[in-house]
């Protein structure tokens, strides 16, 4: 199964002081050049994509009321095109039977850059007050799932694999007390290298309406929202899946005892080259987690020895979105997380033997997010240069600024590499970038051009995507299949080698701010780069090669028997 790219006008709307000036004309070569070739569009009234989020506030300062939503992009119908699920928050407190204002969206990629709204169709427009969204193939029958992390009961959609949902949470396991609470974010992988795929959930904290502390702002004196310090934290949750999508609670027998922060971005995801699967939890405000997997599923705390439990300084940081990948050429995973103002997002470079170093400063990482408090943060080629790339969704969580250089409404950072660990803004602006209030972001292909669009979860505001019409090189994908439980092979390695060297990414459920990317691997690729071969390092340890593969494709990769 192939797609082939397609192309789109370059269309760069004015941008003066903040203010978006409609009828600008298209881009021309010298604005583009100053993109280093990245195009972005504002795009997701123009494609169907119409959602605003609610976040429910009511005065009395809850806050759940703050942290906004996640979203995801996944193929649930089969058809080759990416589908997309946001998250609705709604009136908070909740009631026990949700509400129509607290309500989902799915809407269906129908294939020609457009989505239709299919959640009455679907069955799947959950009525909690939603926070964060993991899309995969949970069961193993070639149909991606939905996992919902909800403050109150989270959920479990199934795919019957006729384009409609089943509620599926108690009977399969995963409706325990603590998914019950105020859970944040979720991700998949196969912890045991059993065939089959665990999940990892991120629990925030201990909250309950009729006890919300009083706190006051820290310039007008008045009531207002309260950071993590007054909360307690709660246990985060290891479901070992049992087949079939049956899982069971294993936190503690797995070693997750320690496993009691205030999380709110995880990775699931080898660190060390070694095939089996590590954790990695950010956490708001108390260290972050880095468990180690010991080769039999079970796992070891080593966050402080690893040096990515706390900022270079030793402080521990308000970590919200995550994202991994090889942002200097040299192999393996690096990691990097969204914190909150002043703190600057950090970048985790990977020097091998679990052992990481805060490079956030020199490499011109973190800097850009000085004033802003970050949420989503997503990692992808988006100029199709070879080199990773950042874009990070930001916003305060509350609308009286605390200080005078910092805003409720803020813009999103993006941050272009240069394939050895360098980052800087390009200079020319995002589309549509009157501040705003972002927090899930996921990144997806939806129109199967070759580069990676942008979809923005806005805190009580309209849902923005950003369409990718790079125009700079070439491209390839991959879309990974294979007849084991892990139908999307989640958790293996390509590695790409060209002749400028090599490329690699790793296949990961569940990342950012309580959102799920595009599972399917996306290169770009240089000018004048010869492609000579893509290399597949499957979950079960088998390896396949590509010679020489076609480009400007997608291509379905199924793995050996």
């Amino acid at each position: 199964m192939i797609w082939r790219r397609s192309r789109h006008c370059c269309w760069w709307p004015g941008f003066v002081l903040g203010t978006l000036l409609l009828g600008s004309p298209p881009a021309t070569l010298a604005q583009q050049d100053s993109c280093r070739g990245l195009a972005l569009t504002e795009a997701a009234e123009e494609v169907g994509l119409v959602f605003v989020h609610a976040r429910g506030e009511t005065g009395s300062f809850y806050n759940p009321e703050t942290m906004g939503s996640g979203v995801a992009w996944f193929d649930y119908d089969g058809d080759g095109w990416l589908d997309c699920y946001l998250v609705q928050s709604g009136p908070f407190p909740p009631t026990p039977e949700g509400s129509d204002a607290a309500t989902d969206q799915i809407f269906r990629n129908t294939g020609d850059g457009r989505f239709e709204n299919v959640t009455e169709r679907t069955g799947a427009g959950d009525r909690g007050y939603g926070q964060g969204v993991l899309t995969a193939d949970i069961n193993g029958d070639h149909m991606p799932d939905i996992y919902l992390s909800n403050w109150g009961p989270d959920r479990l959609w199934l795919n019957r694999g006729d384009g409609t949902f089943e509620e599926r949470a108690a009977e399969s396991g995963l409706d325990d007390e603590g998914a019950a609470g105020w859970s944040s974010a979720a991700a998949l992988g196969d912890a045991d290298r059993d065939g089959d795929l665990d999940l990892y959930l991120v629990v925030y904290v201990e909250h309950d309406p009729e006890k919300e502390p009083f706190c006051l702002h820290p310039s007008t004196g008045e009531r207002w929202y309260c950071g993590p310090s007054p909360f307690e934290p709660k246990m985060d949750i290891f479901y070992r899946n049992q087949g079939g999508a049956v899982f069971k609670n294993e936190t503690l027998e797995a070693g997750f005892e320690s496993a009691n922060g205030k999380g709110l971005g995880v990775l699931f995801v080898d660190l060390n080259d070694d095939q089996w699967p590590d954790i990695y939890v950010s956490n708001d405000m108390t260290f972050n987690f880095l468990f180690v997997n010991q080769g039999d599923g079970t796992f070891e705390n080593l966050s402080l020895m690893a040096g990515v439990a706390v900022s270079r300084d030793g402080m521990p940081e308000a970590g919200m979105g995550v994202a991994v990948g090889d942002v200097d050429g040299d192999g393996d995973a690096d990691m990097a997380v969204a914190n909150f103002d002043v703190q600057t997002n950090t970048l985790y470079i990977n020097q091998g033997d679990f052992f990481f170093e805060d490079n956030s400063a020199a490499s011109g990482f973190g800097a850009a997010s000085f004033n802003y408090v970050g949420f989503g943060l997503i990692m992808a080629d988006f100029n199709r240069d070879g080199a990773m790339d950042f874009f990070n969704g930001t916003g305060h969580t509350v609308e009286i600024s605390p200080r005078a250089n910092v805003h409720y409404e803020e813009p999103d950072v993006l941050l272009l590499g240069d394939g050895k660990g360098k980052f800087s803004e390009p200079d020319c602006p995002l589309p549509n970038q009157r501040p705003s209030v972002s927090r899930g972001v996921a990144y997806a292909d939806y129109d199967n051009d070759g580069d990676p669009d942008i979809g923005i979860q806005r805190s009580g505001r309209p849902f923005s995507l950003l369409r990718n019409d790079t125009q700079a090189g070439t491209w390839l994908g991959l879309r990974l299949w294979s007849d084991s439980a892990n139908s999307e092979g989640v958790g293996a390695v390509v590695t790409l080698r060209t002749s400028k060297g090599t490329q690699k990414r790793w296949v990961v459920a569940g990342s950012s701010y309580q959102s799920s990317p595009d599972i399917r691997v996306l290169f770009g690729i240089e000018d004048e780069t010869e492609v000579q071969e893509v290399e597949i390092r499957w979950q079960s340890g088998k390896v396949q090669q590509i010679r020489r593969p076609a480009l400007e494709s997608y291509l379905t990769v199924r793995e050996p028997q």
